[in-house]
């Protein structure tokens, strides 16, 4: 009955030394992933001030010192957007 249990024990250790032995091989560090430089780059000017938001109705919206908000709905690569609407405050009612 001695022979069987330590049988039994022996082959208990010996599958947790393979069971931790395998699993310590799978976990190794996957690689970061690099992203490319971008394809397409619009630059906004800085005196259009803090960008607000954007949809996909309305586009991008910059808003600057003064209150005038300006809507972008296409960016060309390398260059300044159009505007697609400005609205500006008034200092009247």
């Amino acid at each position: 009955m001695r022979m069987v249990a330590i049988k039994a024990g022996a082959f208990v250790l010996l599958v947790i030394f393979l069971t931790v032995s395998f699993s310590a091989r799978r976990t190794k560090a996957a690689p970061q992933d690099v992203f490319p430089q971008a394809a397409c780059v619009a630059y906004v000017p800085q005196s259009w001030g803090d960008y607000k938001g954007g949809s996909q109705q309305s586009g991008l919206a910059f808003q600057d010192k003064t209150g005038t908000l300006r809507f972008l709905t296409s960016l060309p690569c390398g260059g300044i957007p159009l505007v697609a609407l400005e609205i500006r405050r008034s200092s009247g009612n």
